[in-house]
């Protein structure tokens, strides 16, 4: 335990004896681990108790949560472990998220033919052959633009990305041969359709009238290059020049093609809706998640999760604590204010879920973020700047921004460029000086680029950095193909900060941002967060920005206690402390004492949820029935301590 600071509980075995007469006996206690509680002393102890009612009755030394033991009580020996609060999740995307459990997932290959062999295994499959509409995720944007150059000839620089006729060509002879297929990109900023799917909105969300919609904007439909010619996937594309090419950026999306696809049954909706949250939650008390934020990026009528959710909560069929952002109409406040208040009635008697804040975007991604200087391509063009998300004016953001202060409704604010946070910021200032000064943890999340002097605003209006330290590294596909030509090498070289938040004193949580991340289990985003370098690395090519490391102790804070309070629930969760839920997790190594390129591999042993394991790794469960180390009190110990009858 050298180099952490180690504090007891200053109580006696009789002391203890006497609060179980009084108070209450354990269910459950864990004795002989590291048992790093996050308070705000940075407790370590060896033991915690849980009561009946999965509330914590005790942190401290073995014997005297021994001493709040009974027949019934069931003792877990740690062996050492290291015992940490359950991990939360700031910002995630639980319905985009669980798809990858009832549709096509492309996030676990990085190449053009490993994408469409899946996507011709998942249309073989008997078990789709019914499907009338198919979605899937997680194609990467970089590899599209050296396929395209090595396939079409097409500079990297129109960054068209996949073409709807290579995913015709994929669904050829197969049971989805003519079925509309929607691929979200990794980032969730674009959708990859299929000629099915496009040619049934062309004419009536987009190109009405045989003419042609004009990009507004980040909204983009990518289009065949006019002078483009060849025969490719079956096409001749010379056929069709100015046609759609397949890939539609932004609100493009929603606004010219998804009203046009083919709709599910409410009963075909809720049962993928259930499927795919179950595998879902799985994935996440693997990874020793309890909490998380839910953020909606499309209207509620578009997540049929939240309805399975919000039942499964209330019954106990599912357990975690689930906060959710509403998706705003930036103008529309007061519609928003209406909206959030109903679902909040409506969604209400459960402590599990609660509608917490309402999600805006304030600019875009890649070239759509609303930056201070110009991007790289014109780095003389004063206008080349990005601009507010959808070009709403500065005033409607600003009104927006108001009203929710106005109304005590915290806004989860997407701002990758630093004059979107500058607006942001200006706009919450105001807010302050009309409405008064308020904690009500406005977030923003992502922060790719921000000023210095905006960290500092950021801690004086208590505004919530909700940071992905998932991407702080060079990502492959990202950094050279995107961040840098996009941004230039200085700048790119000083995005994404972390350490500058914790210096200001920032609250600071951590977000995985969903299936945008490689893999969004807290313990990548620790070490990636202490390193700044790809998980597992031994040397500094992928090292980024090494200036903006945290400590472990930061690390950890970001995705238990801070990650509480931002959410406003540090009272009940978030650090292992007398009386609060006991949602913990068990890890299989200290993650404080071994190598930093090491965390991300640590296997979570167990994840605890209000005293009730949700997740239990196989080689946790034998190595406990090998060694007899988990039963009733009296079974590992032949009887109760002295003093306990």
């Amino acid at each position: 335990m050298a180099g952490v600071p180690l504090f007891f509980e200053e109580r006696s075995i009789e002391d203890n004896v006497e609060r179980v007469r009084i108070v209450a006996v354990a269910a459950r206690v864990f004795r002989n681990g590291y048992i790093y509680t996050v308070d705000s002393r940075q407790t370590v102890a060896e033991a915690v108790a849980v009561g009946k009612d999965g509330n914590i009755l005790f942190v401290g030394d073995n014997a005297a949560a021994e001493a709040l033991c009974t027949e019934d009580t069931v003792v877990t020996d740690l062996a050492g472990k290291l015992v940490l609060p359950g991990f939360s999740d700031n910002h995630t995307h639980a319905g985009e998220s669980a798809a990858k459990f009832t549709g096509i997932y492309l996030g676990e290959v990085k190449t053009v033919p490993e994408y469409l062999e899946i996507i011709r295994a998942f249309a073989m499959d008997k078990t789709n052959a019914q499907a009338t509409f198919v979605t899937g995720s997680n194609w990467e944007q970089a590899v599209f633009r050296e396929y395209n150059l090595q396939t079409y000839g097409i500079s990297p620089a129109l960054d068209l990305g996949p073409s709807r006729f290579l995913l015709d060509e994929a669904l050829r002879g197969t049971f989805l041969e003519n079925v509309p297929v929607k691929l979200y990109s990794s980032d969730l900023h674009c959708a990859w359709y299929n000629s099915a799917a496009i040619e049934l909105a062309r004419g009536k969300g987009f190109d009405i009238d045989g003419g042609i919609t004009e990009n507004k904007g980040s909204d983009i439909i990518t289009r065949i290059p006019g002078d483009f010619s060849g025969e490719y996937h079956g096409v001749d594309f010379s056929e069709y020049r100015s046609n759609p090419w397949g890939v539609f950026r932004e609100e493009a999306i929603y606004r010219y093609m998804d009203d046009y696809m083919p709709q599910m049954s409410v009963e075909a909706k809720r049962r993928q809706a259930e499927r795919g949250m179950q595998g879902f939650i799985r994935e996440m008390h693997s990874y020793g998640v309890t909490l998380l934020q839910d953020i909606l990026i499309t209207p509620l009528n578009n997540n049929p999760h939240v309805d399975y959710l919000y039942k499964a909560l209330k019954t106990g069929r599912e357990q975690m604590l689930w906060r959710v952002s509403l998706f705003g109409d930036v103008n529309d406040p007061d519609m928003t204010v209406q909206k959030f208040r109903e679902v909040q009635r409506q969604y209400s008697g459960v402590e599990e879920f609660k509608f917490f804040s309402i999600k805006i975007f304030a600019d875009a991604i890649q070239k759509g973020m609303y930056v201070m200087e110009p991007y790289a391509d014109e780095p003389d063009n004063p206008a080349n700047i990005g601009c507010l998300y959808n070009n709403v004016p500065r005033e409607k953001l600003k009104q927006f921004i108001w009203t929710m202060h106005r109304e005590n409704i915290p806004i989860h604010i997407h701002a990758m460029g630093d004059r979107a946070v500058k607006e942001c910021l200006d706009a919450l200032e105001e807010a302050w000086a009309k409405y008064g000064e308020k904690d009500i943890k406005h977030t923003i999340t992502h922060l790719l680029l921000i000023r210095p002097e905006d960290i500092r605003r950021m801690k004086k209006l208590k505004v919530v950095a909700s940071i992905n330290s998932y991407w702080h590294y060079k990502e492959p596909f990202y950094y050279e193909e995107i961040f840098v030509p996009v941004l230039g090498p200085k700048r790119a070289e000083s995005s994404f900060p972390s350490s500058s938040f914790f210096v200001e004193g920032v609250l600071t949580c951590i977000a995985a941002d969903g299936v945008i991340s490689e893999k969004p289990a807290p313990l990548w985003g620790i070490e990636i967060a202490v390193t700044r370098n790809m998980p597992g690395a031994t040397n500094s090519k992928r090292l980024h920005n090494p200036g903006q490391r945290i400590s472990r102790h930061q690390a950890i804070e970001m995705c238990t206690i801070n990650g509480a309070r931002a959410l406003g629930l540090d009272g009940v969760t978030g650090s292992l402390e007398v009386g609060k839920r006991a949602d913990m997790v068990i890890l299989n190594k200290n993650i404080l004492t071994i190598e930093a390129n090491e965390i991300h591999a640590v296997e979570v042993l167990e994840t605890i949820s209000k005293g009730r394991t949700l997740y239990i790794s196989a080689n946790w469960q034998a190595e406990l029935e090998r060694s007899n180390r988990q039963g009733p009190f009296t079974d590992l110990n032949g009887g109760y301590p002295d003093g306990i009858a």
